[in-house]
């Protein structure tokens, strides 16, 4: 057996058997988008981690370093968010080539810094090594949420109704014009680079919403709408039915897609990258979430199905119709 054949959550729940070893302080260790542990002063600690690999998650042809700094950043953050939390401290460690220029660090700090600011947090730390091969970066970072108000992925139970923050597929959209550019109107290629490039982690929309009440789970949309779906189902153990005309698309997603042969609704199921949060609500609190949320920004907050059952499965509503909602999304090794 091989990692391409248990794929990367496979992986991942391997690596989860016996990795805490002293358990006092921790709540949640491997398993959601966030570790959890006990904090200080009515408060608990939240700590994550992402890594970007070049011809991965990026390419140095089509990414400045500015970007893959910002970006690097906004992802760590959002898993902050997606646990209801308040992104603080982050310390960051780079696999750089030697001959890599002073200035693109210069920029990627820059990238860094700018997103950090943007949602105060510190770079306080982290490490630098040399990499003959491919350029690698590894954000850790830490924030806090008030005990009783931390968001699960294992929250969900029926009769909640699912909901997305934003509009999605705007990210996978972005990658088709990088790697293969054609011919499109400049505002939408423009939107979709940002929405790939610079995501905004929904930090003021779930702390809006938090006080609102009623939010059962969250999960953040890094691998793709259908896979955090059925992440969080099989967190809660429960079934969902998910409204494929409710999903929210932007219209320059969708000129992306007709440049491009391609479902919109694709790329807001299956692209990932889009970084939105993933909420479950009790059905009597949906009004005053959205409510919330616009009294702080502009997102909207979309309704787009409910939890059922788990023997109800996993299915989508297509022109009246419901089928079976298929598995997808990235998965490392796969």
């Amino acid at each position: 057996m091989n990692l391409k054949t248990i794929g990367e959550f496979g992986l991942i729940e391997r690596l989860k058997a016996g990795a805490v070893v002293v358990p006092d302080k921790v709540i949640m260790g491997i398993g959601d988008d966030a570790a959890v542990l006990k904090g200080e002063r009515g408060y608990l600690t939240l700590a994550s981690t992402d890594m970007l690999v070049e011809d991965i998650h990026f390419t140095l042809a089509t990414a400045t370093a500015r970007e893959i700094g910002y970006k690097t950043m906004a992802v760590n953050v959002s898993d902050i968010a997606a646990m209801g939390g308040i992104p603080e401290q982050a310390l960051v460690s780079l696999g750089l080539r030697p001959e890599q220029p002073v200035e693109f660090v210069d920029e990627l700090y820059a990238g860094l810094r700018e997103c950090g600011r943007r949602f105060g947090v510190n770079i306080i730390g982290g490490d630098t090594v040399s990499s003959p091969r491919a350029m690698v970066i590894n954000l850790a970072i830490l924030g806090r949420v008030e005990e009783g108000a931390c968001l699960y992925r294992s929250g969900a139970r029926p009769g909640d109704v699912l909901l997305v923050t934003g509009d999605l597929g705007g990210s996978a959209a972005g990658l088709d014009t990088l790697l293969s550019p054609r011919p499109a109107p400049p505002e939408a290629v423009t939107f979709a680079r940002e929405r790939h490039f610079r995501p905004t982690p929904r930090v003021a929309e779930i702390r809006a919403a938090l006080p609102a009440g009623g939010i059962t789970a969250a999960d953040d949309i890094s691998d793709g709408l259908v896979a955090e779906i059925y992440t969080l189902a099989r967190a809660s153990g429960v079934g969902i039915i998910l409204e494929a005309a409710a999903v929210p698309i932007a219209p320059a997603t969708r000129q992306l897609a007709a440049i491009y042969q391609k479902d919109p609704l694709d790329y807001a199921l299956y692209g990932g990258e889009d970084f939105e949060l993933l909420l479950t609500c009790r059905p009597d609190k949906v009004a005053a979430v959205q409510k919330a949320i616009a009294e702080v920004c502009p997102t909207p907050v979309t309704p787009i199905g409910k939890v059922v059952p788990a023997a109800e499965g996993i299915t989508i509503i297509i022109d009246g119709k419901r089928l079976p909602l298929n598995p997808g999304g990235y998965n490392h090794f796969r």
